[in-house]
């Protein structure tokens, strides 16, 4: 089983919507679409469905022409889950879901034993057994969708198309719902969704279609798809894209247009130059904003989550070998950066004995030294109690700010507050 779209051109009126789209989905796979507004998304899922024909080129469905079919033909091989679940006649629950097994028994023709069989699994996988006699028109917008989308499930096609299935659902629903479509997948159905979260994409879909301007940007794998580049080509919109350490999918994080305007217009001599002291994960709110300036990372061992931010972000890092002492090498270079830096921020960092010598150095810092300080030192010293007696001594200095937030650094490198 396939679904195949060759050289699909749609316009409305004189309007290009769709131009050459040749695109191949195949069974076992579960497909994102993504794109920003008015890109062509949906009139592609439509054409995808039949419910809109091309004005050139064809929908192939398992090596026929689906223009050919019928109506209950495509039924059989295709279920489509609109993006909108507006209240319409006042079904109750398991009518909706059972209105999914019409095309096999009629609107008029009493359900068999099996038939309910099947309508009772499918509301129980979609935890809707309690509300199988609610009115459709009492549930609330992400309940809705969850019936309509179970609906589809009912008519046990091959190929399920879904138009922003998520789009209404709490994020404990999304992910029930995208980890349901995984196990549908496995089982051998096709399913294209479009979707509108680049990190849902990233972690559910085995590959994403990215359309631009009615055209195929790009088509593969989330990693292949999703990169900084094609982000920033289709959204207008500058991220960092790393993998997530948990599920070791792609995640996809903006960076603020204050940040890129800063990046793209601040002149030479605003450009500040700003050393991170940083270490398992902390600095990653913060690095992005500092983008503009002149920005170095470290001490950091190269398997750190800092690391990989800043080495995504093009910073200059000091860099050590994993599961080792700080090297003199590493130190030398670190206390030449601070002598060179405008500013130094040390960031809400957990220190153990592998990491105590930024802090000793830090100590001899007599630049503008900004701490960003979360937590405690005390909930975050694993030295016994060493490290918290050289980070409370530089606290103490005169050229030390303490702060509680990243938007509080950001006034202080932009002078709206005094370091």
């Amino acid at each position: 089983m396939m679904i195949k779209a060759e050289g699909i051109h749609f316009k409305y009126e004189v309007q290009v919507i769709l131009d050459d789209i040749s695109v191949q989905f195949e069974k076992g796979y579960l497909y994102g679409i993504l794109g920003p507004n008015g890109c062509g998304k949906t009139t592609f899922l439509k054409i995808l469905s039949g419910l809109l024909r091309a004005d050139h080129g064809h929908v192939v469905l398992d090596n026929l022409d689906i223009n050919k079919l019928s109506i209950s033909e495509i039924a059989k091989k295709v279920a489509v889950v609109p993006d909108a679940t507006t209240p319409i006649f006042d079904f109750s629950v398991e009518e909706i879901v059972t209105m999914g097994r019409y095309i096999y028994v009629g609107r008029l023709t009493r359900e068999n034993a099996e038939e309910k069989k099947i309508v009772r699994e499918i509301l129980r996988q979609f935890n809707l057994v309690e509300l199988k006699d609610r009115s459709f028109n009492a549930l609330s917008a992400g309940e809705r969708q969850k019936v309509i989308i179970a609906r589809a499930i009912a008519q046990q096609s091959k190929i399920l198309l879904l138009d922003e299935p998520t789009s209404h659902l709490d994020i404990n629903y999304q992910v029930e719902l995208m980890e349901m479509l995984k196990k549908y997948v496995k089982n051998g159905l096709i399913v294209v969704a479009i979707l509108h979260d680049l990190n849902l994409a990233g972690q559910y879909c085995n590959n994403v279609l990215l359309i631009r301007n009615g055209k195929i940007q790009a088509f593969g794998t989330p990693e292949m798809s999703l990169t900084r580049e094609n982000i920033k080509l289709v959204y207008n919109v500058d991220v960092v894209v790393r993998k997530n350490p948990f599920t070791n999918s792609i995640y996809v994080t903006p960076i603020s247009p204050r940040v890129i305007e800063a990046n793209e217009g601040v002149s030479n001599n605003l450009i500040k130059r700003i050393h991170v002291v940083a270490g398992g994960g902390t600095s990653k709110e913060l690095l992005p904003e500092l983008r503009g300036n002149d920005v170095s990372v470290g001490i950091v061992n190269t398997l750190d989550d800092d690391y990989e931010f800043a080495l995504e972000l093009k910073y200059e890092i000091i860099a050590e070998t994993p599961f080792s002492p700080i090297s003199e090498k590493s130190q030398n270079e670190l206390m030449q950066k601070l002598n060179q830096t405008d500013i130094v921020i040390l960031v809400n960092v957990p220190f153990g004995k592998g990491n105590l010598e930024n802090l000793k150095i830090l100590e001899n810092c007599i630049k503008p030294l900004i701490i960003l300080e979360k937590t405690p030192i005390e909930t975050r010293d694993f030295t016994e109690g060493m490290a918290s007696e050289i980070y409370n001594r530089i606290k103490s200095k005169t050229n030390v700010k303490v702060v509680k937030s990243v938007p509080e650094i950001m006034n202080l490198i932009d002078g709206r507050s005094s370091v």
